[in-house]
């Protein structure tokens, strides 16, 4: 058999030809189907919307990408899932957020039973290929999943290293992808192609670094070396050497756009440019110190979660409107309304005139923004609202890379960044604060408390989670830990205040300190897998206490310190609370939180409830 994921390269027998024009969306007679819409989803790895022309960028970094947004839609608000690669385009392929599709980090595998936009729009009938110029786009994540071809260009084989420079430029990435569609007739097509380019190390070619020349002479390049001695929000960088990242950084969008220029001729010599719907975005931008930081993963601030999106057709004077009769507008459109990742499945399913079923993802189709006063729409008549598309629904980004436990929730003007291990927040007014320099919070507690909430109720914070609640018996006590897992932490969600201290090492271990305590608290976490093994080591004033410890119904105590138990657990005494007596017995109480189908509330026990709500994550 040919490799998974592969091209089949003998001749096909005439009884598989007539097989595939019996398909959806084939055509006998070599003419295409009208009712089906050819989409290609273009994924430039690390650009920031405020560096493409489109978005008011002075520097013509993007002449290409611009004549597309002035003939198509314009997204001015579009929010990333995550501030790094991998969940972030796993949440455009899945309609989900990271936390409900679960590829959150490293070793992390998509599960087989959650759907992904190649396997639907394949079962209609469409040829899917994928051309992607990085490991975190490969196939053991499960992005190959529905593409009948899929080219990472020896990126997940045995030998890669990441910052080893080691990924094909967007030429080679647009050479081949142009090839396929040379070679797929008249059928329809959906594909995605993935371009690394514009992430560090910035080394555009020549010809393009000469568009922005730096006077910068120092003894540090545009590799991942030099940038990371900046990393450290307490380092500063020097003005000089900033400019010369971003010079360098400007150059490799303009070689990117190049070659989207190559893709949209391609798609024109195949005869596809007027019936080729293009969706043009980012995974995430990149941080240049505006907040402290270098690069990007670890923050949700608008520099690195805010990315372009463009919808419009490939070629100029293209017709027709497929099955969901959005047609480019004219004059070209933007639309303010705050959108996200995850909209872009069910957005191109409903384009290419697919019936797949998409009421089940966390996304919703942005096809009504695409028509004439579909959304909050600003064209030369002005800006027009539109209550079947609500600009104030809930937006979510999230992060657990680099130990960097945040989740970002966006409703409206307004927007929250929500540190997991730490439970600050900060609160931003993205219109009149566009920079995010005046965090609200503490000038307007009821809309962080509203955000809260928001976020609480959008995203899978505790399903198949663990609860661990320590508890005095009314004298001051203080209360330490370590929890190890041999997964990663997905979630942490502290249930304390001001007082106490949580902190993750290395995503696998959590430590805890909770001193002077004469009540109660406790920390309530998730793992991935949901069947790791959880180890603890607790301890009361100082000393490890077994006999203090109670798992589950059962008030069972471990025999030793520190102690293993099964992710996965058969007791059904497992996911219940132990009983206790509350101010006489100084102890931890352990057990597991059920996990939930998706369209199931999470029960929470009463007091922790209680405790999340005084919080301001639950109503």
């Amino acid at each position: 058999m040919p490799p998974a994921g592969r091209t089949l390269r003998r001749a096909a027998s005439p009884l598989l030809v007539l097989a595939l024009l019996a398909l959806p969306g084939a055509c006998a007679r070599g003419r295409f189907d009208p009712a089906r819409q050819d989409v290609v989803l273009i994924v430039i790895d690390t650009l920031r919307a405020d560096h493409l022309g489109a978005y008011g960028y002075p520097r013509p970094t993007s002449p290409v990408i611009d004549a597309l947004a002035r003939r198509g839609t314009v997204f001015d608000s579009a929010w990333a899932a995550a501030p790094w690669t991998l969940p972030s385009v796993m949440s455009i392929v899945t309609g989900r957020h990271p936390s409900s599709h679960r590829v959150e980090n490293d070793g992390l595998k998509l599960a087989a039973d959650v759907p992904t936009l190649a396997e639907v729009l394949r079962a209609e009938g469409f040829a899917t290929a994928a051309f992607v110029s990085h490991v975190y786009v490969s196939g053991p994540f499960g992005f190959a999943r529905g593409f009948e071809t899929f080219e990472d260009f020896g990126l997940s084989r045995p030998g890669y290293r990441l910052e080893a420079g080691m990924e094909p430029p967007a030429g080679d990435v647009t050479g081949a992808a142009v090839g396929w569609l040379r070679r797929q007739g008249r059928r329809p097509v959906f594909l995605l192609v993935h371009y690394f380019d514009p992430h560090w190390p910035y080394a555009p070619p020549a010809s393009d670094r000469a568009l922005f020349p730096s006077p910068y002479a120092g003894p540090l390049g545009a590799d991942y070396d030099s940038l990371s001695k900046f990393q450290d929000p307490e380092v500063p960088i020097p003005d000089d050497y900033r400019q010369f990242l971003i010079d360098r950084y400007d150059g490799e969008i303009h070689y990117t756009d190049r070659q989207v220029g190559r893709l949209l001729d391609g798609l024109e010599a195949a005869g596809r440019g007027a019936r080729a719907w293009v969706v043009l975005t980012a995974d995430h931008g990149e941080e240049f110190k505006e907040h402290g930081s270098m690069g990007h993963g670890r923050q949700l601030y608008e520099e690195v979660v805010r990315v372009p999106l463009v919808i419009g057709r490939a070629s100029p004077g293209a017709t027709g409107t497929g099955a969901g009769g959005a047609a480019p507008a004219d004059p070209p459109a933007r639309v303010s309304t705050p959108v996200a990742g995850v909209d872009l499945f069910p957005t191109i399913v409903e384009l290419a005139g697919a019936q797949g079923r998409t009421a089940a993802l966390q996304g919703r189709s942005l096809v009504p923004l695409l028509r004439p006063g579909g959304g909050e729409r600003a064209t030369a008549s002005g800006t027009a609202p539109a209550p079947p598309f609500p600009a104030d629904r809930t937006l979510v980004s999230e992060t657990i890379r680099l130990n960097a436990y945040r989740k970002a929730v966006r409703q409206g003007r307004l927007k929250l960044i929500h540190s997991m291990d730490r439970s600050p927040h900060e609160l931003f007014d993205l219109v009149a604060d566009p920079e995010e320099r005046h965090d609200l919070s503490r000038e307007r507690p009821d809309d962080a408390l509203r955000l809260a909430r928001a976020l609480f109720a959008e995203v899978d914070f505790l399903s198949g989670g663990w609860n661990l609640i320590w508890e005095s018996d009314g004298r001051k006590r203080r209360f330490q830990g370590q929890i190890k897992t041999e997964g990663i932490f997905r979630t942490i969600v502290p249930l304390f205040g001001d007082r106490g201290r949580v902190s993750i090492r290395s995503g696998n271990t959590l430590s805890f300190t909770d001193a002077g305590q004469a009540g109660w608290n406790g920390v309530s976490f998730t793992t991935a897998p949901y069947e790791a093994q959880v180890e603890f080591y607790l301890l009361i004033d100082g000393r490890p206490l077994a006999a203090n410890v109670f798992l589950g119904g059962e008030r069972i105590h471990p025999k030793t310190m520190p102690f293993v138990l099964q992710g996965d657990p058969t007791s059904e005494a497992a996911f219940l609370r132990p009983d206790h007596r509350k101010g006489e017995e100084a102890g931890y109480y352990l057990w597991r939180v059920r996990p939930t189908a998706p369209s199931q509330e999470v029960v929470l026990d009463a007091e922790i409830r209680e405790r999340l709500r005084s919080l301001g994550y639950v109503n």
